[in-house]
């Protein structure tokens, strides 16, 4: 990935962009609006008449798919410049078509930022931006002035967290009207917090380790995160967002097996999280609770979990006082399994027979008293499933399965987005007659189906990428012949 190298003087400079940045065609308010309708999905604004796309064609095989966020019930989505390879540009919209644009604010002095990790802190939109050109250049966070157009350097001369692909990791964990976040200073990481203005964001604590603090995990008025103390393990931290109550809870070193936190979340005052033999290991994972002490940090079990979806989509979910997640069963036929944790033991919820890969289990997603997520079959497919906590209450949503092919792009499977609290959810599936389209449910059979065919007959419209709510309408980018993949908006199911 390139970027041009940022002019002289970027560092605490305020900064903005705008049209200019990218190569859009001329506004040119349409006479008839919207120009596309199906039901009551609309396309929001051609941006690239002629059937080209503001967004990449397929989102479900790693393309950019870029993010969203809802900011005072108006949408902000990034999309990268292929244009000179440029990054990620910052782009609104109201829902109308005059409304759908880059981000407000002149292009100054030929400076570029890319938004990446866009986050709401107090009212404010935060975003990382790389550096440099260079392939694994350091990040900085930023804040953008939604009134002015103007972006401002929140940490000027702190490095955030990379990946191990050098992409930025930046994880924001709310406290209150603040965030913390981990940083690099020099040889060693430190805590941060911000409330989203140059003025309230400072250093917490500083002598965290060799590297920015990871792992971030809001547990009630404290945070947990993972503090790299040797090449070998992880420490185990929990701040308050004071110096003096950033503490070191336990050091997962031997004599235990597992070293590396991974990921976890809260359930009622004590964190569930799970831990791994490598850093890099996201295949066979014990897991952990913990009430901030190191007496109280211990293996809920001795039983692993073998679930990659455990590190790509997070620890589980809570529902009922229980973490679900998904693993294999530790049999030659590897059977995907449903578990659930009350952070003092584990049971399997359900089998989910064979699968035809490595993905199993994925997309786990609470919706009231239920548990949805998709599961593989033993042909290429997956299927929706619903959970109440039992065996029998474990039952597949979907009539036939969404097929993995090279044209459906449904791996991995459509993110579930709920429209309100409380459902519908909102996703992209498939099936002969209409192809990969827009479909809802309220965790029922009778309740799953589809409810729009953007791209008529068994042409796909491929909905999603991500889907947001914002204002009155659900967003989300959709392909279509006439219109390429464009943003789309349906008002709120």
């Amino acid at each position: 990935m390139r970027w041009e190298m940022l002019k002289a003087g970027l560092l605490g400079a305020g900064l903005s962009w705008g049209m200019g940045c990218v190569e859009i065609p001329p506004f040119d308010p349409e006479p008839a609006w919207p120009a596309q309708q199906v039901g009551t999905a609309f396309l929001v604004r051609d941006i690239i008449p002629g059937g080209g796309s503001l967004f990449p064609t397929e989102p479900f095989h790693g393309y950019r798919l870029g993010e969203a966020l809802d900011v005072a019930g108006t949408l902000y989505f990034t999309r990268f410049d292929l244009v000179g390879d440029e990054g990620w540009r910052l782009w609104r919209s109201d829902g109308t078509h005059a409304g759908t644009r880059v981000a407000e604010g002149p292009w100054s002095a030929g400076a570029l930022l890319s938004a990446q990790r866009l986050t709401l802190v107090n009212g404010n939109l935060v975003f990382a931006s790389p550096l440099s050109a260079s392939t694994q250049p350091p990040f900085r966070l930023w804040r953008y002035d939604i009134a002015s157009g103007n972006a401002e350097a929140l940490t000027p001369y702190q490095d955030l967290a990379t990946d191990r692909d050098g992409d930025v990791a930046l994880e924001l964990a709310p406290l209150g009207a603040r965030a913390l976040f981990g940083v690099k200073e020099g040889e060693q990481g430190a805590l941060w917090m911000t409330d989203g203005t140059p003025q309230g964001t400072a250093r917490v604590k500083t002598g965290l380790g060799s590297e920015a603090p990871v792992r971030l995990m809001p547990v009630g008025s404290r945070i947990f995160f993972a503090v790299r103390e040797s090449e070998e393990h992880h420490a185990l931290w929990v701040s308050d967002g004071t110096a003096a109550g950033t503490v070191k809870v336990k050091s997962l070193s031997a004599p235990a097996n597992y070293h590396f936190v991974q990921a976890g979340t809260a359930l009622g005052n004590q964190l569930l999280f799970w831990v791994s033999h490598f850093p890099a290991d996201n295949s066979d994972m014990q897991l952990w609770r913990s009430d901030g002490t190191a007496e109280g940090t211990t293996p809920v079990s001795d039983t692993t979990a073998s679930n990659a979806d455990l590190s790509r989509h997070g620890p589980g979910v809570v529902m009922g006082g229980h973490l679900f997640f998904g693993r294999w069963a530790h049999t030659t036929d590897r059977a995907q399994e449903l578990w659930k944790s009350d952070g003092r033991s584990m049971e399997r919820v359900a089998s989910l027979g064979k699968a035809a890969s490595n993905h199993g289990v994925t997309r786990l997603t609470v919706l009231n008293d239920l548990v949805l997520f998709w599961a593989e079959e033993t042909t290429p497919a997956s299927v929706l499933w619903r959970t109440d906590g039992t065996e029998t209450g474990t039952l597949p949503l979907m009539k036939s399965p969404v097929e993995v092919d090279a044209y459906g792009g449904m791996w991995p499977p459509s993110v579930l987005a709920a429209s309100r609290p409380g459902g519908p959810l909102l996703f992209a599936a498939a099936d002969a007659e209409s192809g990969t389209e827009l479909w809802r449910t309220d965790g029922t059979v009778q309740s799953t189906v589809r409810i729009a065919d953007l791209a008529p007959g068994p042409d796909s419209s491929s909905p999603g990428g991500w889907f947001m709510p914002s204002g009155d309408h659900l967003y989300f980018p959709a392909w279509t012949r006439e219109s390429g993949r464009e943003l789309w908006a349906l008002p709120m199911p």
